[in-house]
């Protein structure tokens, strides 16, 4: 498995990863991803600023990731002190639905943590769907501590935030 930064001539790569998951998600009742997030103009968007990262197998793409410092407006509802922390942000991450369950995302937040310990980042902080409890169960085995939850404007159900201190 190798994950690298994703290039512009990714982007039909991505949309279809992307198209894959969220109708896999949807059909098991999670609908916080759509065709509305994340959007083609996101995707760009960070493709451009260089924060997509692509895990692949023999030039196969089974996941991606992506991570920058910007922080979520919805953290700002949290209040999260930033003291003496300099946190490196997953915004989103996705791994094909033929190849969940294999280590694909163990290994995307391995390679999370490597950046962001070379980059001089002193932890990681995401959020997740309240709902989806695979996720939560990978993020306290990879030693993530709840840190707080907001009430997105466009969901119901709450997103729990989480952090690993590097």
């Amino acid at each position: 498995m190798e994950i690298t930064q994703a290039k512009s001539s990714d982007l039909v790569e991505i949309l279809y990863l992307l198209r894959v998951c969220i109708r896999d998600m949807n059909a098991k009742g999670f609908w916080h991803w759509n065709s509305a997030y994340p959007s083609t103009g996101q995707i760009q968007k960070d493709l451009l600023d260089g924060s997509i990262y692509l895990a692949k197998d023999n030039f196969v793409c089974k996941g991606l990731i992506s991570l920058n410092y910007s922080e979520p407006e919805d953290y700002r509802q949290m209040n999260l002190s930033s003291t003496g922390s300099k946190p490196l942000f997953l915004h989103y991450m996705a791994v094909h639905p033929t190849w969940q369950g294999k280590g694909i995302a163990g290994n995307m937040i391995d390679f999370a943590q490597k950046m962001a310990r070379d980059k001089g980042f002193t932890c990681i902080r995401l959020d997740i769907y309240q709902s989806s409890e695979a996720v939560r169960q990978l993020c306290e085995k990879l030693s993530f501590r709840v840190i707080g939850s907001f009430q997105a404007n466009y969901q119901r159900i709450p997103y729990v935030c989480y952090e690993k201190q590097l």
